[in-house]
Parts: structure tokens; sequence; C-alpha cells
């Protein structure tokens, strides 16, 4: 019977360690109602263009010819099955029908020829071009976009994958919830963010439960970022909790059934 109870003590104890709570999860818990939060700006933290980033250009304007040239949306859709899809809005579609920047960091446009991009945000590159259009075209309508802005979600989250941003920013926040949220065993103090460059890859740890994330420049991503939501360091002891139940609940059976065998005889 001592044994006994020393194996209840010691599972009780397995249980209360593997209990977390709550407010662990919570996001930006140190705000106050009606707080106005700062951070930075949208505008400092865009994506400087690289090479091999892929771009939708389109330029309207009263030549036909540019039209046909610039203007995907007429020949964009394509019936298979029937059902029609944009090319544009899957990764092999952007690969084949989007403009890359070069090696040279320049765009090569039909009609317009070589224009250097390279280090310009995205706004800037559609006033590059909107200037070279203006050159020898009447009344153009430029729009550019940015088409391989694609983020990895790992570790614990409900959905991890690889997505992809049609917007022109989009934030860690923003991120996690195209990944369906984090799972009950993530430790959102320090999710990590690792963001390549020409220095190699530079990781970022922030902390969700904190408003000071909105300062972090790493909280507005950028393409080919990496958004690792790393498990608690109990995520063991959680998993385990259940199978420490059932081998409680079986042992205090046995003994029960033991106990009432020792009675009757």
């Amino acid at each position: 019977m001592k044994n006994y109870l020393k194996l209840v003590y010691l599972f009780s104890l397995l249980a209360v360690f593997s209990c977390r709570s709550t407010k662990e999860l919570v996001y930006l818990k140190d705000v106050a109602q009606n707080e106005v939060i700062k951070g930075l700006p949208t505008q400092t933290t865009q994506h400087l263009l690289e090479t091999g980033d892929i771009l939708y250009v389109s330029i309207k304007s009263t030549n036909n010819d540019v039209n046909l040239l610039y203007n995907p949306e007429s020949t964009m859709e394509t019936n298979v099955g029937g059902q029609s899809y944009l090319k544009f809005t899957t990764p092999s579609g952007a690969y084949l029908y989007g403009f890359e920047i070069d090696k040279e960091g320049d765009l090569k446009l039909p009609m317009l020829g070589k224009l250097k991009v390279v280090g310009h945000t995205q706004s800037e590159i559609e006033q590059i071009v909107q200037k070279k259009a203006d050159e020898s075209l009447k009344d153009a309508i430029v729009k550019v976009k940015l088409l391989n802005f694609k983020i990895t979600v790992m570790g614990e989250v409900r959905n991890p994958g690889v997505y992809y941003n049609y917007n022109n920013s989009i934030n860690l926040i923003e991120a996690l919830a195209m990944a369906n949220g984090n799972t009950d065993y993530a430790t959102i103090k320090d999710v990590m963010v690792v963001r390549p460059s020409a220095e190699g890859n530079k990781t970022y740890m922030l902390d969700l439960t904190s408003k000071d994330v909105y300062l972090s420049e790493a909280f507005y991503l950028h393409p080919n970022d990496n958004v690792i939501v790393r498990p608690d360091k109990h995520k063991n002891v959680q998993l385990n909790s259940q199978a420490y139940s059932l081998v409680l609940s079986s042992v205090s059976v046995m003994v029960t059934v033991l106990g009432f065998i020792l009675v009757l005889r």
C-alpha cells in the first residue's frame, strides 16, 4: 500500500508539472484597453528587390500592341477540365509568365528594354517603369507586383507550410494566422524569424506576448523569411500526461481488485 501511495504521489506531481497556464499563450498581454501601440511603419521595412525576384508587370495605354503584351488579364484565364485558373497565382505560373530580375539587376521588358531595378522597393520599381513608359506611350498606366513573396512557417503551428503573399506587406501575426495559429504546445515568447541575406541567414527572436514585438525589424516579413515557432520546454511531459493518467488508473484498478481478493480470503 505504501508503494501504491508513493506511485500516486509521483503521478500527481507529474500531472501538476505537465499543466501550463493559459497566460503563456496570450498575445500582447501587456497592452491596456484603448492603448495606442507604436511600431515601425511599413514603408521602413519594405523589401528591396533582388536578383531572381519575379515581377508581374501590366501596362495599359492607347497602344493596342502594348496592351496585348502587357495586359495579362486578357489571356491569363485558361480552362482546364471545365475550371478556370489564374496563371499568376501559382508558383509555376509566376515563373513562366512573370518578369525576372536578372543577374545584372535588370528587368527586361518588351519595347521598353532594360531597366536597372535591383535594390529598389516594389513601389519604386513601378515608378521606374512608369517613367520609361511615359517616354514612348500616351496615357500609360503601370502596375508592378512581386510574385515570389513566399514565407515558410514551421514548428508548433496547426498547418505548417510555404505560404505566398499577394499583398504589399505581411507581418508575423498575419503569417501565423495563415498557418491557422499556434498549437497549445507552442512558446510564443521566442518565435524565431530567419531572414536570408547576402551575408548569411540572420535570426531574430520575437516575443509575441509583448507589444514591443511591433518595434522589431522582423515583425514585417520579407520574401523567403522562415518563421519557426518552437515548442514549450514541457511539451514531452504534456504529451505523456495522458499516458501517466492511464497508468495511474490501471494501477488503481489493480490495487482495488487485489484488496478485494485479500478481503475474500
